[in-house]
């Protein structure tokens, strides 16, 4: 709960690279986000199942399972289908974009990235749910 009384979003990043992860964890937690963290894709499923967070932040580059792999069966179950994915990688070649998308992410940040691009489309998508 924040300080006034309203639900704080939920934030699930699935993130490999532990300095990237802690940076999301405290850009997100000083906006007034809750943020969960999952170092692969594995877990990453299986903490959108379980937490069904708000929103995903999702990497492509994870191992276990990729990120385009997880978004794919984020968005295939019923119980997490509705949950904005923000897909957030170094790649930035068009075919990674066009197949984030296709996979069913809502948004695409590419690496590096600033706070208030990150905060913005976090924003955004969260407007969405």
């Amino acid at each position: 709960m924040s300080l006034f009384g309203k639900s704080r979003k939920k934030i699930l990043v699935v993130e490999d690279e532990p300095d990237i992860a802690e940076g999301l964890d405290a850009r997100l937690g000083l906006a007034d986000y809750d943020v969960i963290i999952a170092p692969d894709g594995k877990s990453g499923v299986e903490k959108a199942r379980a937490e069904k967070p708000d929103l995903v932040v999702l990497d492509i580059m994870l191992p276990k399972i990729d990120g385009f792999e997880v978004c794919r069966i984020i968005k295939s179950e019923a119980g997490t289908k509705h949950i904005p994915v923000l897909m957030l990688t170094s790649l930035s070649m068009m075919g990674d974009v066009e197949r984030a998308f296709d996979v069913g992410a809502n948004d695409y940040l590419s690496k590096p990235f600033t706070n208030e691009r990150l905060l913005a489309k976090v924003k955004s998508l969260l407007k969405l749910e």
